[in-house]
């Protein structure tokens, strides 16, 4: 039994392999693990622990596990694979890990993913599914404006849709901006007046700029297609689930929805049978080959990620942003919710296995 008042008094031996999940804040250990643990169908055993948990020196990490149906603190070997859930980890401290362990034990080691770097991976082999993008700068700002029209300016580093503005220069020459709403948050007289304004709400902060689509709706509100792409049994990339997110009236960031599908019943509901189960696996086929794309050109080794996707008016699957930390959270109404879960603990049974 692991005393809990002095956890390191006792070591946790290894048994039929050790998984350790890495999370950002001990406040989450316990719902972290709790989840994995009830879909872990491999011999693995699980333990959540938090960068500052590791002691170096003795080359230990006090963790979180269950055991006889209690939760407890012991003190752990280095796991055979360790699973990042944490959103900004230092590389340094993965590098660090895998000095120790080896090459190639800590998968997700990066998943707060820039979104310009993204950009020229996924251009790689994807560029006819991106719409273009460029950094932000003022002389691009306003010639991309000009030749666009429509634009979407977003933080290299953001995340569930903070931050993003849309840009719509109306034929009049008046350029509405707009956050989280189409409505406009300001409206600009000239580019000068736009760039100025820009400035006051982007600060230092390193943007993008990306191409407008002229995307597929439904009433009036913006969908997208959010695909969970994973690394399944055998090492492979797979597609667990698609959802497609409706936005509340007058919302572009679909981050803000109101309601959400299983894509395929979606398309269904837009489309003939024939024409949604085209759109299904042209749809899977982009996703999977985004998720190669990254892991490849970015030199990244992931077990997961998730990406979305819009539909322009002639159909055409557009590839939006990727995300590296899914929100598993979305699938809770899915069949799909304990797959997430299921499947990074089976790639890192695969991993455990696999002759170095």
């Amino acid at each position: 039994m692991v005393n809990t008042k002095n956890p390191a008094k006792k070591t946790v031996k290894k048994k039929t392999g050790l998984l350790g999940i890495m999370v950002a804040d001990a406040k989450v250990q316990k719902a972290v693990l709790a989840r994995y643990a009830r879909y872990n169908t491999t011999k693995m055993r699980l333990f959540s622990f938090t960068p500052s948990d590791i002691d170096w020196e003795r080359k230990k990490i006090t963790g979180l596990h269950r055991i006889d149906r209690n939760w407890k603190k012991g003190l752990f070997p280095f796991p055979d694979i360790i699973y990042n859930r944490c959103y900004e980890v230092n590389e340094d401290l993965i590098d660090r890990l895998e000095a120790v362990m080896g090459k190639n034990k800590c998968f997700n080691h990066i998943n707060h993913l820039n979104k310009y770097e993204m950009y020229g991976h996924l251009s790689q082999s994807l560029d006819a599914f991106l719409p273009e993008t460029i950094p932000y700068d003022k002389k691009t700002a306003a010639d991309f404006l000009t030749a666009h029209k429509l634009l979407y300016l977003k933080p290299c580093l953001g995340n569930k849709g903070q931050g993003v503005y849309r840009v719509e220069m109306k034929e009049s020459g008046q350029i509405h901006i707009g956050e989280h709403h189409i409505q406009s948050l300001f409206i600009a007289q000239d580019l000068s007046q736009f760039l100025e304004k820009m400035d006051e709400y982007l600060g230092s902060t390193p943007y993008i700029i990306q191409q407008g689509v002229n995307v597929r709706t439904l009433v009036d509100r913006v969908f997208d297609i959010r695909v969970l792409v994973q690394k399944n049994r055998a090492g492979l990339w797979s597609v667990t689930s698609a959802v497609s997110r409706v936005s509340y009236s007058g919302c572009f960031n679909t981050s803000l929805f109101e309601h959400m599908y299983a894509t395929q019943d979606f398309l269904q509901y837009l489309y003939t049978p024939e024409k949604a189960q085209a759109l299904m696996l042209s749809i899977h086929d982009v996703s999977l080959k985004a998720a190669e794309c990254i892991e490849t050109y970015g030199s990244l080794h992931l077990g997961e990620l998730s990406v979305d996707l819009a539909l322009d008016c002639d159909d055409r699957p557009w590839i939006i942003e990727v995300n590296g930390k899914p929100q598993k959270n979305l699938y809770k109404h899915f069949e799909s919710y304990g797959t997430a879960y299921k499947l990074p603990l089976e790639y890192a049974h695969f991993l455990r296995n696999r002759p170095s």
